[in-house]
């Protein structure tokens, strides 16, 4: 005799934050998408780039009577390249699709959850192997995007002859910390349906 795994209030959350998930990653990827090929048909591409150290200094006193002062040094800002050689073009596509994967990962993801959480049955069919399996997928996905990112403004550095932008890498523990996320959702899982075939055993 099948058993429920949680309350309804807990379903009803639980797939309340799989819809606002899965609406976020098909609007990513939706709009990303018309992006990328507004970009491509214009042949400029927008990528962050990131100012060399000590080339961009900034200070701010706002209205100078407050005494508060604000100052940095470089960070990242938009760009608009034009061009650059088809291959530079070619790498921040590839960087930018990547990146897309990511979502799509996570809104499929999402659906199957939406779906198990209705069923009121969440652990069954080893869930917690599809949410381990989209965890590494996130995790691979986002260092290659991190990569080509990288590749894509080095290439755009040498296409230009020298920048004032640097070359080093710049890690974004977004999709890491996201995939880390998703690796303890599946323990999670795991550990759930451990109880649940527990509890079903003794019914």
């Amino acid at each position: 005799m099948p058993t429920r795994s949680s309350t309804p209030a807990v379903r009803v959350l639980l797939i309340a934050i799989g819809l606002v998930t899965l609406v976020w990653a098909l609007g990513v990827v939706v709009f990303g998408t018309v992006d990328l090929i507004t970009q491509l048909a214009a042949h400029t591409i927008r990528p962050t780039m990131y100012w060399a150290t000590d080339q961009y200094r900034f200070t701010d006193d706002g209205d100078g009577r407050s005494g508060v002062k604000i100052s940095g040094d470089g960070g990242g800002v938009t760009t608009a390249v034009t061009g650059v050689s088809t291959g530079t073009i070619g790498i921040y596509a590839a960087a930018t699709i990547v990146r897309l994967l990511i979502e799509l990962a996570l809104g499929g993801l999402a659906v199957t959850l939406i779906q198990r959480f209705r069923s009121g049955r969440p652990f069954v069919g080893a869930a917690w192997r599809l949410v381990a399996a989209t965890s590494v997928a996130v995790l691979a996905l986002g260092i290659v995007s991190q990569l080509l990112a990288w590749w894509s403004r080095l290439a755009i550095i040498a296409d230009a002859g020298g920048t004032t932008f640097s070359k080093a890498f710049v890690f974004d523990p977004l999709t890491v910390t996201i995939g880390l996320t998703l690796a303890l959702v599946a323990i999670a899982f795991r550990v759930g349906e451990r109880l649940q075939h527990e509890t079903e055993g003794l019914i």
